[in-house]
């Protein structure tokens, strides 16, 4: 591990404290963290359209060296990289006795004040939807802190208090939490697709999580989907959008070209040859750009890229199903936008068509996507 400078590695942690709005803290004895996405990409530069240079399996521990924004500089075990990865990849290595706060305005405008009283000194007022971190609960008041530091009182009736870690999603219909990481240990409490749960931990195979109603336990990371979220929707997509943003264009030229397994076009495809075909042959240049080299099969592509949640899909976007009955992989499409997607379908018609996500078929059956 890289040695930080003592003063510099003091105002690193300091600066490091005010992170518990995204993620969690870092506590002063530790500045490892534990990769959380089961293909995390390491850049770079602080950047999403940076170049990337390495991706980390599910479970690796790497090392903190600095931090810009919601981007942490990281260096691996062996201290063989030097590159940055974003927040919602990783889960920092503290605090695990204690479940950390935050709060989320649930009114128009907030009133932050100096003290627990409707008669203090507002300092600021926050928008819905503003993020706080909670100190502490005083009376009708949560003790908070503020983005810059700054700590004041807002009131408890207008704060809704989730935990503080990292976004994950469940994917089957039917999600045990266990109180260990265990199948046969007890099941603390179970979960319908697409719930919301944090994820605190990770231990061979299974994430530490805690759900929005507080209940701790352990769930199979393979049927949690990490949820990327980011504030600035422009600096995440920047030039990726403008370079993929015509490829509702350039694949519906094959619309009706007939479905063969096996097949990489031109003239035929499968699933994942129509995917593989339209990158490699209009889009080479943006997979060299990002260091891709795009697998052929739908179970290979799902490994690569940034894992996206459905509700933050963006034109060009992979987009990936199971067969319905397990949460294998079996099928790969194109997110072209307005809920749809092109793909080689192997169903009735037998031929690349645009389908809607919301058709019973592939709603239910619809797992994961990756932006490249």
């Amino acid at each position: 591990m890289i040695k930080l400078k003592r003063r510099k590695r003091t105002l690193f942690l300091g600066t490091m404290a005010f992170m518990m709005l995204t993620t969690s803290v870092v506590s002063a004895q530790s500045d490892y963290a534990t990769v959380i996405a089961k293909k995390a990409i390491v850049r770079s530069s602080s950047d999403f359209n940076a170049k990337t240079i390495k991706t980390f399996d599910i479970g690796t521990k790497v090392s903190i060296t600095d931090q810009n924004g919601d981007w942490f500089r990281v260096n691996s075990e062996k201290n063989d990289l030097d590159g940055w990865m974003y927040k919602d990849t990783l889960i920092l290595n503290n605090e695990k006795d204690n479940i950390l706060r935050k709060g989320i305005v649930n009114a128009t405008n907030l009133n932050i004040r100096s003290l627990p009283t409707t008669e203090s000194k507002i300092i600021t007022s926050l928008p819905n939807g503003s993020a706080v971190n909670i100190l502490k609960k005083e009376d009708d008041w949560y003790h908070v802190q503020l983005s810059d530091g700054v700590k004041a009182f807002g009131h408890a009736d207008y704060i809704e208090v989730i935990p503080n870690y990292p976004l994950g999603k469940t994917l089957e219909d039917e999600n045990h939490i266990m109180s260990k990481p265990d199948v046969k240990s007890q099941i603390v409490t179970t979960l319908k697709k697409n719930k919301d749960v944090y994820i605190k931990g990770y231990d061979t195979g299974w994430y530490n999580v805690v759900t929005k109603d507080f209940k701790e336990g352990w769930i199979d990371s393979s049927i949690v989907e990490v949820v990327i979220s980011t504030s600035d929707s422009a600096s995440r997509s920047g030039m990726r959008n403008s370079e993929l943003s015509n490829i509702k264009e350039v694949a519906s030229q094959y619309l009706g070209k007939p479905y063969n397994y096996g097949s990489a076009g031109p003239n035929s495809f499968d699933c994942s040859g129509f995917v593989y075909y339209v990158l490699n042959t209009h889009y080479k240049d943006y997979l060299n750009s990002k260091n891709i080299n795009l697998p052929r099969t739908s179970r290979g592509m799902a490994t690569v890229g940034t894992p996206v949640s459905r509700s933050q899909l963006q034109v060009g976007d992979l987009v990936f199903f199971n067969n319905g009955s397990s949460k294998r992989i079996n099928h790969v499409g194109i997110y072209i936008g307005d809920n749809n997607f092109i793909h080689a379908s192997s169903g009735s018609k037998k031929a690349v068509i645009i389908s809607s996500l919301n058709l019973s078929n592939y709603n239910r059956r619809y797992h994961t996507a990756v932006r490249l």
